[in-house]
């Protein structure tokens, strides 16, 4: 081994380890390590961008254009229909039909756009025939990658394959190579999920009544409903739900409103409240309860200079969080700081801004300086974490820079309920998200606070955190809050409850329900979340969204429509007035019959057949150049091209033959069987936690020049390489299909791995046994 082999398998182990980790998105990892490989030289200027003009990622392209076409033309819709008539509510006909109608679509479909099409119809066909969405989505999903390897165009793995083939002057794999081997595990599998998986995989009854009914039993809605009442003389009479911001300070959700005796379900932020009014609210009952008890203490702004300097054994310390803290990341909240290290942090500064506010839940960033206070001998102890952080001062000097911060300042009075309480009990600072600093008392400033501290009336506390949510619980006043639900029905003839989920591609993900407005963008409200198995009811707003959430969805039946066409959301319930253009079916299908057309009779390469089928459908109306630049996954195309530079480097600069050597050193003696068992194996590995794609990618070089050293036909082990790619089924990251039904099927991570690793395991198994009887080691 050279010093430059040794360098280029360094970056690629730092690749492979930010690809797992995803400290870096994966594509900014894949650019960053084609930068690398420019500037030392592996690769030149002229390769660098070759892989954005690559049969590869020209088919990629189109392929994502092609699908969408399809599944706007409704032809998923037609699927669905076909399927329910011919199978009935039998279950393990249904199953079978789905996972063999995905695994038809996703050989001409991107697999990920093929599960996205099934799944309103897979919910619908669960209603239909009553049996429970965790027993058909993950059969879905398993379907779709499965029938992606029946093809050329099915699966980016496939695409590279024969890409990285042609590009190295072999032969490329034709259109149909992998059919034969691809139908054989697609039907091995679904044998699979029939015998054994659809036994592993959790039940979960649904009753049999209206949809919206159907939808909150499912998501245990009515465990978190309950009414609040409006009295006589509440300060927030007159006032609109907007004004009163209700919902945000109680971290609920408005289901809707008794007014004037009217029911008004999912009620305009505009509409005026009464008295007598009655709210029935989604949220933590016990928990708003409590909130609705802070009252009758009076707020006012202060500043942390009236405070005074820390007395009695009591020292200020300002700490600068240092690169590699095991805090990174990690909130107040989460690090314990009060309780493990004794510090109460009551101000955090990042690029020169400083704030007292909501910083309970604030991740750590390496530079954040935080302002704290605790006893002497904690400050001091605080001095020797050099693996958390820097002390840049401690004593008054850490606060002087402080003293005009504004803070607030609590008055408790003789009535408040909070007086004789213990702070850890009266769970205060939890419920108004604040962090109690000191407590005047007697004249002085108590800046030690034991958990334990019971309150009295007349202590003033001063407190940072989130002020005006404290002050708009105070506008609220007394309400009263109701157990007994009358009528808590969701729908109604102007008002409708559907299930979505979160899009791959979608501008949701990673964000909160307040960052993007939802309500006021989408026109509907989010009632309940599904996330890893249970649903998800409180403070909603401030969650941050994935890919694969289910989420239950309120709101006026045109707005519930018109999330259909909605880039962010898979809507999983039938909705009124929403119709497929059927008229431009019989385009997309012509173009995706001219592609197959071309490739067969060897009129043209894949990629361009593709190309114009993309073209034609877009010159026919069946999507439009919009929709077109929407759809691609641009992620992928940007990661694919980035990476093919990395295979080339692999080759010139020897690190390949190396590889390959020590496979045939270690490996070559038990026969090319165990050759391909190797390779297998780590391609299936790697697409476990790293997209597939450049699994293929990184192992190709290897298997040429395996094969070489082997003397033995280099299609066996490409063909391995390529098809256990896709096999990745052992967890919801694996493959973007698994985590979109996630949500859908109320599924938890270990039900993946629970169904999805025997499943694994057969088509390795397969593959090794099968692949060289299609594709023989030493062909005549």
């Amino acid at each position: 081994m050279t010093l430059t082999i040794a360098f280029l398998i360094f970056v690629l182990a730092a690749m492979v380890y930010l690809f797992l980790t995803e400290k870096l998105p994966i594509d900014l990892t894949a650019f960053l390590g084609l930068v690398v490989l420019i500037f030392t030289g592996y690769v030149t200027a002229d390769q660098a961008f070759t892989g954005f003009a690559s049969s590869a990622v020209i088919t990629m392209l189109a392929i994502f254009i092609v699908s969408a076409a399809l599944m706007n033309s409704g032809v998923a819709d037609v699927a669905a229909a076909w399927i329910h008539r011919l199978v009935g509510d039998r279950e393990i006909a249904l199953l079978v039909t789905i996972m063999l109608t995905a695994g038809v679509l996703s050989a001409f479909m991107n697999n990920i756009a093929a599960t996205a099409v099934m799944m309103p119809a897979v919910a619908s066909l669960a209603r239909r025939c009553g049996i429970s969405p965790t027993k058909i989505f993950m059969p879905l999903s398993f379907g779709a990658i499965l029938g992606g390897g029946t093809t050329l165009v099915g699966t980016p793995p496939n695409i590279l394959a024969g890409a990285m083939l042609a590009d190295r002057g072999l032969e490329p794999f034709k259109l149909f190579d992998f059919t034969p081997l691809g139908l054989t595990i697609l039907a091995l599998g679904v044998i699979y999920m029939v015998t054994i998986g659809r036994k592993l995989l959790p039940d979960r009854k649904i009753r049999e009544e209206d949809a919206g009914a159907e939808l909150a039993a499912l998501y245990r809605l009515e465990e978190a409903l309950f009414t609040i009442r409006i009295p006589e003389g509440s300060p927030i009479e007159g006032k609109s739900l907007a004004e009163t911001g209700i919902g945000n300070v109680f971290g609920a959700q408005i289901v809707s409103v008794m007014h004037k005796g009217k029911k008004l379900l999912a009620p305009s932020a505009d509409i005026k409240l009464e008295a007598g009014d009655e709210l029935l609210v989604s949220g933590d009952k016990e928990r708003i309860g409590e909130l609705i008890e802070i009252q009758d203490i009076d707020v006012t702004d202060a500043t942390v200079g009236q405070l005074g300097d820390p007395q009695g054994g009591v020292s200020g310390v300002k700490l600068r969080i240092n690169e590699g803290s095991a805090i990174l990341g990690k909130t107040l909240r989460e690090s314990g700081f009060r309780g493990g290290l004794g510090i109460a942090v009551f101000a955090i500064e990042r690029d020169g801004k400083r704030t007292t506010g909501n910083i309970r839940d604030l991740p750590f960033k390496e530079g954040d300086i935080l302002f704290g206070m605790g006893t002497s001998d904690k400050v001091d102890a605080v001095g020797s974490r050099t693996d958390l952080f820097d002390v840049e001062a401690t004593g008054a000097a850490a606060l002087a820079e402080l003293k005009n911060e504004p803070i607030l300042l609590i008055r408790l009075s003789q009535d408040s309920p909070l007086v004789g309480r213990r702070i850890a009990g009266s769970h205060f600072s939890e419920l108004m998200r604040i962090m109690i600093i000191g407590i005047m008392r007697d004249g002085s400033v108590q800046w030690s606070i034991s958990p334990d501290e019971v309150l009295r009336a007349g202590d003033q506390l001063f407190v940072s955190g989130e002020k005006e949510r404290l002050r708009a619980l105070l506008k609220i006043g007394d309400v009263e809050l109701v157990s007994e639900v009358s009528s808590p029905g969701l729908v109604s003839e102007e008002v409708g409850v559907i299930e979505a989920t979160i899009a791959p591609r979608s501008a949701l993900d990673g964000r909160t329900l307040a960052d993007v407005r939802f309500r006021q963008t989408k026109g509907v409200q989010v009632l309940a979340v599904w996330r890893d198995g249970r649903p998800i009811r409180d403070d909603l707003a401030e969650m941050e969204l994935r890919v694969g959430d289910g989420l239950l969805l309120q709101g006026k039946h045109g707005a519930l429509a018109a999330l259909g066409s909605d880039e962010d959301l898979v809507v999983l319930s039938p909705l009124l007035g929403e119709e497929r253009d059927l008229s431009k079916a019989p385009y997309s299908i012509g173009a995706l019959l001219l592609m197959v057309g071309l490739v067969v009779a060897g009129y043209q390469p894949i990629h361009v057949a593709a190309f114009a089928a993309a073209t034609l459908v877009i010159l026919t109306g069946a999507l439009t150049m919009k929709e077109a630049y929407r759809v691609i996954e641009w992620r992928a195309i940007f990661l694919v091209a980035a990476v093919l530079p990395v295979g080339a480097a692999m080759e010139s600069s020897g690190t390949a033959t190396l590889i390959a050597n020590w496979v045939v050193e270690y490996g070559g003696g038990l026969g090319p069987y165990a050759v391909l068992a190797s390779l297998v194996v780590l391609s299936s590995l790697l697409s476990q936690g790293l997209d597939g794609a450049p699994a293929v990618v990184l192992l190709t070089p290897v298997v040429l020049s395996t094969a070489t050293g082997l003397n033995i036909s280099p299609y066996p082990l490409m063909m391995g390489v390529a098809l256990a790619a896709s096999a990745a089924f052992m967890t919801p990251f694996s493959h973007k299909a698994n985590l979109l039904v996630m949500g859908a099927g109320g599924y938890r991570s270990m039900d993946y791995v629970k169904a999805g690793t025997p499943l694994t395991i057969v088509i390795l198994i397969a593959l090794i046994l099968l692949v060289p009887v299609f594709f023989p080691f030493n062909p005549a």
